[in-house]
């Protein structure tokens, strides 16, 4: 089976499962962050330390309050608007899955080839797209207020990723896991949720 394809299964069955138990209750999503959280705490994080201990002096910065925000969104503004928790979610798949198809076919200028040797401004640029059409979609507002929403969105979503590919470089690692067959473990496909999701508390507080 091709790297493509398992990647295409692994996300549509894990979206499937992600978004049940967000839409079976609000409960239920909290006890999948939480569930997310000690996954990374216990068994990814500790890959990333082994060769800086002084890493897990950034957990209460990274990634515990990443899921704080998601989990306040979750409590305070499901009620709000039923899809408005999930935003950083749809920004930063939708962010991710511009930049890895416009990446892969037009990528040529490297951003930073020796953090992520596949991240290039055609694929950055591709993201950027994918988010404001998003965000377009979403606010119907006008673009002076879209698309510098678009660009924090984007530029979060990018710093996201490229934060943990510095600390899996680091580390030595490739992925963080295998938990997600295409995607690593959920660090990998989370990285950019976390630093969004941020972003979008900080936005509404």
């Amino acid at each position: 089976m091709s790297d493509l394809l398992t990647r295409i299964i692994t996300g549509v069955v894990s979206g499937v499962l992600f978004l049940g138990g967000y839409f079976l209750h609000q409960h239920v999503f909290s006890v999948m962050l939480l569930t997310i959280f000690l996954i990374i705490i216990f068994l990814e994080w500790p890959l990333l330390c082994r060769r800086n201990k002084l890493l897990w002096l950034l957990v209460p910065i990274y990634p515990l309050f990443p899921i704080f925000s998601l989990f306040y969104l979750n409590h305070v503004y499901r009620a709000f608007h039923i899809l408005f928790p999930l935003y950083p979610f749809f920004i930063s798949w939708i962010a991710d899955t511009g930049g890895y198809l416009i990446g892969s076919l037009w990528g040529k200028h490297k951003i930073c080839p020796s953090i992520s040797p596949k991240k290039s401004w055609e694929g950055l640029l591709g993201g950027f797209l994918g988010v404001l059409l998003f965000v377009t979609f979403v606010l119907a507002g006008n673009w002076r207020s879209v698309l510098p929403l678009s660009i924090v969105l984007t530029l979060a979503a990018f710093g996201g990723d490229l934060f943990e590919s510095f600390l899996k470089r680091r580390a030595g690692l490739k992925d963080t896991g295998t938990l997600l067959p295409g995607h690593g473990g959920l660090l990998d496909r989370f990285d950019s949720v976390f630093f969004v999701g941020v972003v979008v508390f900080l936005i509404v507080m």
